[in-house]
């Protein structure tokens, strides 16, 4: 999804990281002044990109990855469970203290985009999806992908019934992964990823150019808060 149209108008990873990245460093800096010298960002959240090991490569587009399809069938992957935090460099109540209003001094410090911007790109792409389920060619190559697993054996109306329908077991079972194959063999067979893929990004091009003037404010406030990010981590302020 992050190479399509509209996710030029929304935050990217590497903004995530470095939004993190300024809230330990103002999170840290904020504490020392507070007295706390000991204080190195103990039980702060690590600077890495979100966690996006529980997305799966299966959707209204099909199964996407045979490798897959083999070994999660439509279960994501078990999560690596997170190390505990190391001991607070600090305890009683004006530390506590310290920590909340550095939180919140911290917040005030980097702020956000508008949130009508984000709300619209949320918006938008919600129409777009909803245009592209309605697409004739998409639903013809999604009636193709259909053929292509009653034929495997497997009955259902789409991609997403399909998957459905194995979400209540703790592991995959056999005859998920079964599926997941057949899945993944006729989204190929059917050409659907790649043209559900390609009608969703012309839908989200028609909105771009229908809120141009608002997408663009948009844009300047995410590339701006970018910027401000790089200033709070190199310590130049907001």
């Amino acid at each position: 999804m992050t190479g399509l149209p509209l996710s030029a108008y929304q935050a990217d990873d590497r903004s995530a990281v470095k939004e993190i990245q300024a809230r330990n460093a103002l999170t840290v800096s904020c504490m020392h002044r507070a007295g706390f010298a000991g204080f190195t960002g103990d039980g702060l959240q690590a600077a890495q990109p979100p966690d996006n090991a529980t997305a799966l490569p299966a959707g209204a587009w099909g199964y996407l990855g045979a490798e897959a399809a083999a070994t999660l069938g439509f279960h994501p992957p078990r999560r690596t469970a997170p190390r505990p935090d190391p001991a607070p460099a600090g305890s009683g109540e004006a530390y506590d203290g310290a920590r909340v209003d550095c939180d919140r001094q911290t917040a005030e410090r980097i702020g956000s985009p508008p949130a009508a911007g984000s709300r619209l790109v949320d918006r938008l792409f919600q129409e777009s999806t909803t245009a592209t389920a309605r697409d004739a060619r998409v639903v013809a190559a999604t009636g193709q992908w259909t053929a292509c697993m009653t034929a495997a054996g497997f009955r259902t109306t789409s991609p997403e019934e399909l998957a459905h329908g194995y979400s209540t077991t703790p592991e995959p079972t056999p005859a998920e992964l079964a599926a997941a194959r057949a899945d993944a063999d006729c989204t190929a067979r059917s050409g659907l990823a790649g043209l559900w893929f390609a009608v969703l990004a012309g839908y989200q091009r028609q909105l771009i150019d229908h809120n141009a003037q608002a997408l663009t404010a948009q844009q300047e406030a995410v590339r701006a808060q970018d910027a401000k990010l790089t200033r709070l981590i190199a310590g130049e302020g907001g």
